[in-house]
This record gives structure tokens, sequence and C-alpha cells, in this order.
């Protein structure tokens, strides 16, 4: 018996393994096939943001970013693994190479000339481009207009998204019928850690699933309400869910 799906979408059985080598190994025909990951954030986003759940709902892959939202894939009856768009974007970056072309849409000028700087001692320079799209992109047709413009005549073969959730995903999916077949990937902050811009927690810390700790010791004022009510509106979400599902 096929497991139902669990907010909404069936979580990728893939490993990260497995994303990497369908990556190199198919290219896209038909627009961007997108890559989300979800974490804890985004669950509690998908329960009010019809746009999000859409983009979600449209995706290619599914990948249990947050390792609650794995576990409870997993008790759902989802082989699932965890595979997190830090380490995705980090693996990928670490064996990129010429004739794969990449566009970063990343949040500052700072973050773009980083990308660049990496390109450049990769001898990538020439494959690679970066937009940095206004505060709130999203609400911005004419922005976003421009921003289809230079993805479609650049053409990468990868797309990384790197602005953050919802916006990333709600713009793939917007303009999905008019953007060049590509993968899409949403990383968040996974391009800057890549970079060594953002500090990372050290590999024994997220092995244990303790890398959320790490984060909230070093920015306890700013994350420790968030994490507390995410995780609050996290397992409402599930309540959500199994009702759902129940009801089905």
């Amino acid at each position: 018996m096929t497991p139902a799906p669990v907010f909404g979408v069936v979580p990728s059985v893939l490993d990260e393994a497995g994303v990497l080598a369908l990556i190199a190994r198919e290219t896209p025909v038909a627009g961007p096939a997108l890559i989300v990951t979800p974490n804890l954030d985004h669950i509690v986003q998908l329960r009010r943001n019809a746009d999000f759940r859409a983009a979600y709902r449209g995706a290619r892959l599914v990948l249990c970013d947050g390792f609650p939202v794995q576990y409870y894939a997993r008790l759902r009856g989802h082989p699932a693994h965890r595979v997190t768009g830090s380490d995705l974007i980090a693996r990928l970056m670490a064996a990129a190479q010429s004739g794969r072309r990449m566009m970063f849409v990343v949040d500052e000028g700072a973050t773009a000339l980083a990308v660049k700087r990496w390109a450049a001692t990769r001898g990538l320079a020439d494959e690679l481009q970066t937009l940095v799209p206004g505060y709130g992109f999203i609400g911005d047709a004419t922005g976003c207009a421009g921003m289809v413009d230079a993805i479609g005549r650049f053409r990468p073969d990868m797309l990384v998204m790197a602005v953050g959730a919802p916006q990333s995903e709600i713009f793939v999916d917007r303009y999905r019928d008019v953007l060049p077949p590509c993968w899409a990937l949403c990383v968040g902050q996974g391009v800057k850690m890549a970079l060594g811009l953002v500090g990372r927690a050290p590999p024994v810390v997220r092995r244990l699933h303790g890398e959320w700790l790490w984060r909230l010791a070093q920015e306890p004022r700013r994350l420790g309400a968030r994490y507390g009510l995410g995780a609050f509106r996290f397992a409402a979400a599930i309540v959500d869910d199994l009702r759902g599902s129940a009801a089905s």
C-alpha cells in the first residue's frame, strides 16, 4: 500500500548520493525541475501560504532538510532520507566543472562577489552569473520579469535560488512556463555556508542533529522565540496533517 502524502507532498526516496547522481545524469527538458528542502519553518509556512503550497506540489524532488520532517515522514511510511540544502549545494559546488552553466540568485552584493571569486578560482567565471533581486522581489512583477529575462538569456543548467523561502520556491513555480529547462535548487543560506560566509556547526554536531542548538547558542536572542514558536506550530501542522489523512 502506497503511503499517503505528508503535508500534501510525497518526500523523495533518494539519499544525497542519489540526488547528485540524478542531477548529473538527467537534463530537464521542459522548464525548471524544482528541488525543495522542507524544514520546520517551511512546513509552518505551507499551512498559510497557498502559493508556497503550489510550488511544493509542482516540485520535482521534495527532500527532507529538517530531521523532524524526515522522522515524521518515516513514521508515516515514507522511506525518506535526510538531505539538507546546505550539504547538497556544498557538494554541487565542490564538484562543479566546465560545461555546466550555473546562475546564483543571492541576497546581497557581498554574496554575489564571493560567488564570483569562487568561480574564478575554479576556472568557471565564464559559465556563471549572479543576480541580486531587491527586497521582497516576489511582489514586484517588473523586477521578476527582468530576472526571468536574465535567466532565459543565460540558460543555466543549474539555477541556485539562495534568497530564502518562500520567495525562491514561489518564483520558480510562478514563472516555470517561461523559465528555461534547468535544475532549480532552493537552498536559503546554503550558498553562504558553502563559501564560508556563515559558519556551520562541526560535522559531529550535524550528525547528531544538533545544528539547531549550535545556531541557538550563537544567536539566542534572535532564534530563541523563533525556534520555540516554530516547534509549537510544527506540532500543530502534524495534528492537522493527521486529521486530514484520517478524513481522506
